[in-house]
């Protein structure tokens, strides 16, 4: 058989219509690759012009504490030579770098060939060109500066300046004006309260309880006193030592005022965490601002000599309580600027700031992971996945706390002595059943079960729970424990005031839930919809909030760790 080929023609015809292809693809496709080294070189000058503010506000803080030499500072001033020290430039070549007031003033960097400059409203222009609107500026911040993102709301967005302090920036008002202003970072989700230009420094607020606790023995009436509370050691013992070692070293060390509520720095003490002030909450706004998240939380501040601020669950504000009850506790940090890694602000797209995990070894306490479940109660919803927070980690496991109660209700036991015939543990092992064993821990682990006794005359110590263990692969968060307070917001209402109700398991479905700590020698402790701590004998029902231990060699597939985008396990 006589094969058939292309005849000429036919060739020609293709190759004319490649070339024309060729021609047509090839300045596209040019453009591309320069808009992309264009970009590329934006975001390292940027990354480049936040490490050396950073690295200026640490070094001027150190100086303010100890006389370390500020290079920043001296007079010289930030020269080309110290910018390789404060950041790594990679491929990058410093050509002109000016640092005064507490800020770069000027900085202009080659990258992939191109000049890129710092201009004043904080943009870059390249080889000369400023942004032009037929070359707009991405309108996600990602890339960019925190506070230089932040301070382009001032006027807006409730960012005002202080009229005494011009260096200084702060959010006044409600959530409804206040949006922008959300940021999750090293595993918790914060609001930033306030931003000072000449250390380029931000102080932030944990949106969310992290526990609820009985703050001290007495009120304080010194800084010693203060500095030897139990809610002072829950923050910077517990707490910043829960934290990631780069997280931990880059929170700067804060001065926090903790005396009378209407005197507040009448007492001052010098910490890594601390508490929201009255002054700082009145500033805001009291009832009418976003730090009023409708759930009790302490302030830093004494009334008297019995009594210990709290902003009330109700939306108003307190001053009739003893140290012995407990309310929720909320972090206060200060932090240097950071360049956006994503997000826009809101409630439901913090800013983010960090890389995320691969695995979960690798993952931070109060990071969000989904977990399959193959129960039958509907437990998680109907996507098959279980959302949990991360709570603990040690050499073998990981300890996690489900983002939300399950679907019913239960009773604790007929007593409070700690059991696995309970109800409330039957209910927890049925629930962990429908999560396979290629994900759980099986080994027990200890739980802290020691008393927490509630006494109108003197406050207890936390860590009183550790008096008692009690060995299982499953269980309730304890008193004290990352989380056992009222993170999720447990109103029964669809509206949640603090969290995203989407990323809550059950959202409705309880208004407490109990802990695995006992009150006394009939009552065990639970957390209220109001954000308090307080106890019910066993026979009562509360909702349930599983515990339990995954393996530390599992890898993710994908997600961020957040509350919208959790880890997803493979």
């Amino acid at each position: 058989m006589k094969r058939k080929g292309f005849t000429l023609i036919e060739l020609l015809a293709v190759i004319i219509i490649l070339a024309i292809i060729a021609l047509i693809a090839t300045p596209i496709i040019l453009n591309v690759i320069e808009d992309a080294r264009k970009s590329a070189g934006k975001s390292e000058a940027s990354m480049i012009l936040s490490g050396i503010n950073n690295y200026c506000a640490t070094s001027e803080m150190k100086n303010q504490l100890d006389g370390s030499i500020d290079i920043c500072n001296d007079t010289d001033g930030v020269t080309i030579a110290d910018v390789s020290q404060m950041v790594s430039l990679g491929n990058a070549e410093i050509l002109e770098v000016e640092y005064s007031n507490g800020k770069v003033t000027k900085l202009k960097v080659k990258s992939n060939n191109y000049e890129i400059e710092l201009q004043p409203d904080g943009s870059f222009s390249v080889n000369g060109e400023t942004t032009t609107p037929e070359d707009p500026v991405d309108p996600t911040p990602e890339g960019k500066s925190l506070i230089s993102t932040l301070l382009e709301q001032v006027g807006t967005k409730g960012l005002v300046q202080d009229e005494t302090n011009s260096n200084i920036y702060y959010y006044e008002g409600g959530n409804d004006v206040v949006t922008n202003n959300h940021l999750w970072y090293g595993g918790h989700h914060w609001r930033v309260m306030e931003i000072d230009t000449s250390a380029n420094t931000m102080l932030l607020i944990s949106q969310q309880p992290l526990t609820s606790i009985q703050p001290s023995l007495n009120v304080w009436q010194t800084q010693e006193e203060y500095e030897a509370s139990y809610i002072n050691n829950w923050l910077n013992k517990y707490f910043y030592n829960s934290l990631a070692d780069n997280v931990k070293n880059n929170i700067i060390s804060n001065t926090f005022n903790v005396g009378i509520w209407n005197n507040v720095d009448e007492i001052t003490t010098i910490q890594k965490v601390g508490l929201l002030d009255y002054d700082q909450y009145k500033r805001a706004g009291k009832t009418d601002s976003y730090l009023d998240i409708k759930d009790s939380f302490w302030l830093g501040n004494r009334d008297d000599e019995i009594f210990i601020e709290f902003v009330m669950d109700n939306g108003g504000y307190g001053s009739n309580y003893y140290p012995s009850f407990a309310f929720g506790v909320r972090a206060v940090i200060k932090i240097p600027d950071m360049i956006i890694a994503g997000g826009t602000g809101t409630l439901e797209s913090n800013y983010e700031i960090g890389d995320k995990a691969t695995n979960i070894s690798e993952s931070q306490i109060g990071e969000y992971v989904n977990v399959p479940y193959s129960g039958s109660d509907n437990a998680c919803g109907t996507d098959n996945k279980c959302t949990f927070r991360i709570i603990g980690k040690d050499n073998d496991s990981v300890k996690i706390v489900l983002n939300g109660t399950l679907p019913d209700g239960s009773q604790f036991g007929p007593n409070n002595e700690i059991t696995t015939t309970h109800p409330i543990y039957t209910k927890v092992n049925s629930f962990a059943t429908g999560i396979s064993n290629n994900y759980r821990y099986i080994g027990n682990k200890n739980f802290y079960v020691g008393g927490y006794s509630f006494s109108p005359s003197q406050g207890q110590n936390y860590e009183t729970v550790k008096n008692a263990t009690f060995s299982s692969n499953i269980g309730l968060i304890t008193v004290g424990e990352m989380f056992s307070g009222n993170d999720i917001d447990l109103s029964t209402s669809n509206v949640k005031t603090f969290v995203d109700i989407n990323t809550i398991e059950n959202a409705s479905s309880s208004n407490s839930c109990w802990t695995i700590a006992k009150d006394g020698d009939v009552g065990i402790r639970f957390i209220k919809e109001s954000g308090e701590l307080n106890f019910d004998a066993p026979p009562y029902v509360n909702g349930v909030r599983p515990v339990i231990f995954l393996k530390n060699n599992l890898t993710f597939t994908g997600g961020k760790g957040t509350a919208q985008s959790p880890y997803e396990l493979s």
